[in-house]
């Protein structure tokens, strides 16, 4: 299991120097509103890829002021250092803005750069945010972003594979919108998205079957059970003939075959692809209602919320997620008790404690937390200041 021994921050958003001795217990963080609680879960997100858990550029987080030197080398204007403890051992680790490329995020592993693929097998990172409260009633692109972070977490590679799929579609859309159908190319990038698309959909597929495997076997609780699935009517049904157990290379063969049929459609339709794992939906249902989740009440969604969340960790904790580079990830919720009874308060503090992942919880009234009951670090947070309630 992998958690935090140390945590410091420099010139990060509120925060011009922050430094947090840690030890492991789940990390709880209370204040008013605006105080820079949520400040410092952003600042673990950035352990994962990508632009953490405000979807933030580089360029938009530092305070002014000259680069910081962290982690062996200088990380730029902002930087966030950590001690990790990871199978025992300890690692170093700095992320910061690239003084040379004040876009980009630079990493450094025990002072030497690192990418944000080692950054994935290193430490698992997730996170919800009041921004997912709706996450079941909102738009099917943030449902597939959604799940494809989780995905992230079983398959460190998923984002690159993810990356290199979009960028041979949008080869595609634009030899197509500008009406080019020369069959070398677009085969050979019907191809590129054939492959990188069946390996998304695997890597989906595989995960919803170890999330609904920890939801089922869950004894009834504080959440309620969900019934999750993938698919759409535009997603080409790669995920779900995958999960049935349909050959990869099977399914590859129809999915590039139905990319050149659809040529003169997709054209038509300014050269976008309509059918692919792009077009792919997360959806889940509340089992005992036999109910969609998006027409669940706000406190229901928000426990079938949590309650994913749980199973996700539970999943990459166990045997067959370890195997894959799992292990429990450090958990972020955000005002994660909003919308939760007592009752489910304290179900939360029961399902952290026997996950013994580092969870990172947020909240403007520390009785919020009264079920830890002293089982867990209590930080107050004030004007960018964190002391120890």
């Amino acid at each position: 299991m992998a958690h935090l021994r140390t945590l410091r921050l420099t010139r990060f958003r509120s925060y011009a120097e922050a430094s947090l001795a840690l030890d492991g217990r789940p990390v709880v963080l209370f204040g008013p509103n605006g105080a820079g609680k949520t400040n410092l879960l952003e600042a673990v997100s950035f352990l994962s890829p990508g632009r953490g858990l405000r979807n933030a550029k580089p360029e938009e987080i530092a305070q002014r002021g000259p680069a910081s030197d962290v982690g062996g080398g200088s990380l730029g204007a902002w930087a966030v250092s950590v001690e990790l403890v990871r199978d025992g051992d300890i690692v170093r680790v700095g992320v910061g803005q690239d003084p040379e490329s004040p876009s980009r995020k630079l990493v450094r592993v025990d002072g030497e750069t690192a990418t944000q693929a080692d950054l994935a097998r290193l430490v698992r990172v997730a996170w919800l945010t009041p921004a997912h409260d709706r996450l079941f009633a909102g738009p099917r692109s943030d449902r597939l972003k959604f799940y494809d972070r989780l995905v992230m977490g079983l398959r460190p590679d998923h984002g690159a594979t993810a990356s290199r799929y979009e960028r041979a579609m949008r080869e595609r859309s634009r030899l197509l919108e500008e009406g080019r159908f020369d069959p070398a190319w677009l085969d050979g990038l019907e191809a590129e998205m054939a492959e990188r698309g069946v390996a998304l959909a695997a890597a989906r597929a595989a995960l919803l079957k170890l999330l609904q495997a920890a939801i089922d076997s869950r004894p009834e609780g504080a959440f309620p059970k969900a019934d999750l699935a993938l698919g759409g009517e535009n997603a080409g049904g790669l995920e779900s003939r995958l999960g049935a157990g349909e050959a990869e290379a099977d399914v590859e063969a129809d999915f590039r075959a139905l990319l050149a049929e659809a040529r003169r459609r997709d054209a038509a339709a300014g050269g976008r692809a309509l059918t692919g794992p792009h077009r792919s939906d997360f959806t889940a249902s509340h089992r005992a209602k036999a109910m969609p989740a998006g027409d669940c009440s706000t406190g229901e969604q928000k426990a079938l919320l949590v309650g994913l969340a749980l199973a996700h960790a539970r999943a990459l904790a166990a045997k067959d997620g370890a195997e894959r580079g799992g292990g429990p990830p450090l958990l972020l919720l955000d005002e994660a008790a909003a919308h939760l009874d007592a009752d489910r308060r304290a179900g939360l503090v029961e399902e952290l404690l026997a996950l013994g992942a580092q969870a990172w919880l947020t909240g403007t009234d520390q009785g919020l937390f009264a079920a830890f009951a002293g089982r867990a670090q209590e930080l107050a947070v004030r004007e960018g200041r964190v002391q120890a309630g």
